[in-house]
């Protein structure tokens, strides 16, 4: 029970015309959230604004500020509170949010990763059949032994649409977080906005490389561990602690911030291999293209009229889904 007068919030900046209400979350001594608006609404265009400001702040290398772990609509601030306080955080944060001009020119400079993806490969499928034997039997996210058809079902679609939007839009990382080398990815294009609940309770076993999605994020996992989100297939590492791959020279982790994910299908045999030639003889070349997103195009293209009608039908067909698929 919440004691009597606690209070979570310490500050707040009103909404104005190019920004959400700003809420400022006291999260532990040394960590402040930063929320962006009450409603937890998919839409892309928040998340730029977010790594923006967040750029803004780290140049001005504010005394006791350790880090900070974006996400799509809010970023936490982890601080040294012997050095600076919580409110003198936040005056920083409010400083920097006034300034702040607006999205429309606003470039994010956004790596391109071209990743392989094996739907429904083995090892996946290992992991949801350990799930059905030893922690719920009846699950009904499961069937045929995997996720993919219940991703469907919440969504009104058909397994062979499911991947093709998998397939058929980018994946923006909004921050890096919640395991070494995740990445929160959302889609831009919103008619592959898939969304689906949660395994209850989750697995305690997911391998490396499994590819998943909760809620509307997608996350590639980077190493062995347990999850909740429903799993369609696998791809190729995006982690390495050893850092013996060129890829990983100066650091043990794939992504960066804003980056964008771009799946293709392969075989889980081309997947299997790229292991190999990643962890042991250390010559595979990932496909990474340097780019950048102009905010102010991608916002009209969201605001065509196609794309907002195609939009609108699939959401119409994806809350009919939703409110028939079985419930976890």
């Amino acid at each position: 029970m919440k004691p009597q007068g606690y209070e979570t919030i310490m500050d707040t900046l009103p909404q104005d015309n190019d920004r959400k209400e700003v809420l400022f979350r006291q999260a532990g001594d040394g960590f402040l959230q930063v929320e962006y608006g009450h409603e937890q609404v998919l839409y892309v265009p928040d998340s730029f604004r977010m790594l923006a400001v967040d750029s803004a702040i780290k140049e001005k290398h504010v005394k006791g500020l350790i880090e900070t772990v974006p996400g799509l609509r809010t970023n936490m601030f982890h601080f040294d509170p012997l050095e600076i306080t919580a409110q003198e955080l936040i005056e920083v944060i409010k400083e920097t949010e006034e300034s702040f001009k607006g999205i429309d020119d606003v470039v994010v400079e956004s790596r391109l990763i071209n990743l392989p993806i094996a739907f429904e490969d083995s090892e996946t499928k290992k992991a949801v059949e350990k799930y059905a034997q030893s922690i719920r039997p009846d699950a009904p996210n499961i069937i045929d032994g995997y996720n993919l058809e219940y991703i469907a079902l919440c969504n009104g679609v058909t397994k062979e649409e499911v991947k093709k939007m998998l397939l058929g839009t980018e994946w923006f990382n909004s921050g890096c977080g919640f395991w070494p080398g995740g990445g929160f990815f959302w889609p831009l294009d919103p008619r592959c906005a898939l969304v689906v609940p949660k395994y209850n309770p989750p697995r305690t076993w997911t391998p490396e490389g499994s590819v998943g999605i909760g809620g509307p994020c997608v996350f590639t996992y980077t190493t062995a561990t347990g999850g909740g989100y429903q799993l369609f297939g696998r791809t190729i590492p995006t982690f390495q602690f050893a850092m013996k791959h060129p890829q990983f020279k100066e650091g043990p982790f794939l992504y960066r911030n804003a980056d964008r994910i771009r799946f293709f299908e392969a075989t889980e045999k081309e997947v299997l291999d790229i292991y190999d030639h990643v962890h042991d003889k250390t010559d595979y070349r990932y496909d990474i293209e340097e780019g950048s997103i102009v905010v102010k195009d991608y916002i009209e293209w969201l605001n065509r009229e196609d794309i907002k009608s195609e939009t609108e039908a699939y959401l119409k067909k994806q809350a009919e889904g939703a409110a028939t698929a079985p419930k976890l």
